[in-house]
């Protein structure tokens, strides 16, 4: 049992390390660490959520057509680990049946060369959505370019706000010589809408991690490692009547010798208007520069008219 004056010690030893914390962080550092390279865009990206945008306003459909894309080039992404980052076009259309029920289909869908993925999302609870995806079942084979894909299982999610978009799938592609490569992507995507020029539109920012597996060895478990890390940009205008459109630019950032494949989705012809959302798309993917898209050059200035006769 601890007597009055021990128990007194171990205040002011408390009291005295307390004092203590918060002095050591008032104190700057010593020395002055430099600046972040990444700090001023962390803080660019920061103010573009919280201070000059709102809440997204996406519906029912809405949240399963993006959950359905974003299956879509994750899926592409994690293909380009072990198959590489050629210059590639995939035909893409999702839609969705009802607002629980969806597909996506990719290069004609299964069992045509193509893949198609079934996604449903679940009613919404006071804390969030869940958004369910999977390969179709059956017999029909789903490929991209020729390469098998034996699996996707996604378990994906809304939050309550509608503001945060989390994706976790497994994902199985055969090689062309029968070895099956297992990955496990995950990412996590902050939406956030402004109106401008009297549209709405929706834009997005977030990054993907790709993992594969390896079985274990006598010194480590079964496990799935990280070996590519992504970063992603979308636009999302809302067809309110007029023509809708959205816009994606997923780019690989690590490794660095894979610094630079791109993964684009250009959609111009969707709509929800009548209570369903559908999108007829191209992908691209291929290697580009990292760095903002490129502004369209100025026209040039016309050619001044020559003078009339005796002038100047």
């Amino acid at each position: 049992m601890k007597t009055k004056k021990q128990n007194l010690n171990a205040i002011a030893l408390g009291v005295a390390l307390a004092v203590g914390s918060m002095s050591a962080l008032a104190a700057p550092f010593e020395p002055q660490p430099p600046i972040n390279p990444a700090a001023e865009g962390a803080y660019l990206i920061a103010k573009g959520e919280l201070v000059d945008s709102v809440y997204p306003t996406f519906n029912s459909n809405e949240r399963l057509g993006l959950c359905l894309l974003e299956s879509t080039v994750s899926l592409l992404a994690a293909r380009t680990n072990d198959f590489g980052c050629g210059d590639e076009e995939f035909g893409l259309v999702v839609g969705t049946d009802s607002p629980l029920t969806g597909t996506a289909v990719i290069d004609r869908g299964a069992g045509k060369g193509g893949t198609t993925l079934n996604g449903e999302l679940f009613p919404s609870r006071d804390i969030g959505t869940k958004c369910k995806v999977d390969l179709e079942d059956g017999d029909k084979v789903n490929q991209l370019s020729g390469v098998e894909v034996v699996k996707y299982d996604g378990a994906h999610g809304w939050s309550r706000k509608k503001d945060i978009f989390n994706s976790d799938a497994f994902i199985e592609i055969r090689s062309r010589a029968g070895h099956v490569n297992k990955y496990r992507e995950v990412d996590i995507k902050d939406f956030f809408k402004q109106v401008i020029e009297g549209r709405s539109w929706e834009f997005d920012w977030g990054l993907e991690d790709i993992k594969k597996f390896r079985l274990a060895t006598a010194t480590s478990p079964d496990f799935y490692y990280p070996v590519q890390k992504w970063q992603e940009l979308s636009w999302y205008r809302h067809e309110n009547g007029g023509e809708g459109g959205l816009y994606v630019k997923k780019f690989q950032i690590s490794p660095r010798n894979g610094a630079g494949c791109t993964i684009r989705v250009e959609a111009t012809n969707l709509y929800n208007i009548t209570g369903q959302f559908v999108l007829d798309a191209i992908v691209h993917v291929g290697r580009e520069p990292i760095g903002p898209d490129p502004v369209a050059p100025a026209p040039a200035p016309a050619p001044a008219a020559a003078p009339a006769p005796g002038g100047e």
